[in-house]
């Protein structure tokens, strides 16, 4: 508490000095005031758009989504993650495709000839596609990093995709899914510990 009091008054004591100096009393009562605030600290800050869906039903279906996401003039960075997992019903056995057949009333075997997709599109604020990904098979992740210039302004992730799941008693699962995630790392000076929050 002495130490706050200590402080307290010699800002006090400054601001007494310096506003009797007139416009000259202004520079040491900014170096005064700079000493106090520190060291700035160029800290990163991560904010990742997510989009991803585990498809969960025996008959194909569509998948459709999009997310925006911000572009500053201070980004360092803008990181694209995709990732496809389509397992391939042929790899099962025969007596496991009879077991779904019997269960369920699905085809194996037919499933694999529908059309399973993921088409991912991210695309600038003005409008034009900036980077773009179609898979029609599992695919290892793919990371693309990207680093300035890049058009400040909202950008658009947009996913389409179709595929198609089944979990038989926990026994056999075959369920497409993906992901794609877009990580945008800014820069930011921080002197407190309220400077750089999202």
């Amino acid at each position: 508490m002495k130490g706050a009091s200590s402080v307290l008054t010699l800002i006090l004591a400054s601001l007494i000095i310096t506003s009797s100096m007139g416009c000259f009393g202004l520079v040491p009562m900014r170096e005064s005031l700079e000493l106090m605030r520190g060291e700035p600290i160029i800290e990163t800050i991560d904010y990742k758009t997510n989009i991803s869906y585990t498809f969960q039903t025996a008959q194909s279906e569509v998948y459709q989504n999009s997310s925006n996401f911000e572009v500053t003039e201070s980004v360092s960075e803008l990181i694209i993650y995709v990732r496809v997992s389509m397992p391939d019903p042929l790899d099962l056995s025969q007596q496991i495709r009879e077991l779904i057949y019997d269960t369920t009333g699905v085809n194996v075997s037919t499933l694999s000839q529908e059309a399973r997709y993921v088409h991912v599109k991210i695309k600038n604020p003005n409008g034009e596609i900036f980077y773009e990904k179609l898979a029609s098979e599992s695919i290892e992740p793919v990371v693309e990093v990207h680093r300035p210039p890049l058009t400040p302004g909202t950008w658009v992730l947009e996913v389409e995709a179709r595929g198609y799941g089944f979990n038989i008693f926990e026994v056999v699962e075959a369920e497409d899914n993906f992901a794609a995630i877009i990580t945008v790392t800014s820069e930011c000076v921080k002197f407190s510990e309220e400077d750089c929050q999202i």
